[in-house]
């Protein structure tokens, strides 16, 4: 099963590990698979040589006492267990978002599967830890383009400063690569979270941009921006006096949008916006 954001993560981990565990036959699985290399023991009572039991248990942990599940479900795990057992395990340190989650997240961050390496970026942006922050940050730079992808859209709704720092380098190492206009999944991403989380300097930063990068992505970083109740008016006026002043049909349709949400709730910038519309052909 492939992860949504979409999803909520208890349903997605209980569904995972009761569909997996019906559906698998029990055979042996080696514990020092090379795809791990395993660091702990198994929990007291774990049989990691039967999938399914494991799965089992990997359930009831979910619904037990979180510092004991997240402790048992990360032993196991940093044991060594086959994949799709460590899809359920990740997907439940996801829900159960503990601090003892930390070394089994970070160890799978590194794996050599693409679809544990995106879970195990789900279960970090729920923990959220400085730690785990410095580690999604760092998967901005990873071999595969839907891993950096789910990184900076993790950083979009938990990102701090430093994180700003590391999209912005993802952004602009992009931004050149004249990837028609909407640019690639990962400039998409890294703007749309620059837009949400960077200081107004970002922002300025960003319409910069204008005319350089595709406009698909900078019009995902302005409409985050625009939604933003923190950031000030000022700055939110100038986003739309720039996209005014470019006068496309793309900026039009994006100020459209941004008049139709705050309709009964006028601002500058919404008063401009419908301003510039009535001027764009």
């Amino acid at each position: 099963m492939r992860p949504s954001r979409n999803t909520p993560l208890l349903a997605l981990a209980l569904f995972g590990v009761g569909a997996v565990a019906s559906a698998q036959p029990r055979r042996p699985v080696v514990t020092t698979v090379a795809m791990v290399h395993p660091s702990a023991e198994a929990p007291p009572g774990w049989d990691l040589s039967r999938a399914d039991d494991t799965l089992a248990r990997i359930q009831r942990a979910a619904t037990g006492d979180p510092r004991r599940g997240a402790l048992e479900i990360s032993s196991a795990l940093l044991a060594g267990v086959e994949p799709h057992v460590a899809a359920a395990g990740l997907d439940t340190l996801g829900v159960l978002a503990r601090p003892e989650s930390a070394d089994a997240i970070l160890r799978y961050l590194d794996h050599r599967r693409v679809s544990l390496r995106r879970r195990a970026l789900i279960a970090a942006a729920r923990l959220h830890t400085p730690a785990m922050l410095r580690a999604i940050d760092a998967r901005l730079s990873d071999s595969d383009p839907e891993v950096r992808a789910e990184a900076a859209r993790s950083l979009a709704d938990v990102g701090d400063a430093a994180s700003v720092r590391a999209l912005w380098a993802a952004f602009e190492r992009d931004a050149g690569n004249g990837l028609g206009s909407e640019g690639s999944i990962l400039l998409q991403e890294s703007a749309r979270a620059l837009g949400a989380r960077g200081a107004e300097q970002d922002v300025d930063r960003l319409l910069t941009f204008l005319r350089r990068a595709p406009f698909g992505a900078l019009a995902r970083a302005f409409e985050a921006s625009l939604r933003r109740a923190e950031l000030p008016n000022p700055v939110k006026l100038r986003v739309v006096q720039a996209l005014a002043g470019i006068a496309t049909p793309q900026a039009r349709e994006l100020l459209t949008r941004l008049v139709d949400e705050h309709r009964g709730r006028p601002t500058p910038a919404i008063d401009a916006a419908r301003s510039a519309i009535s001027r764009i052909q």
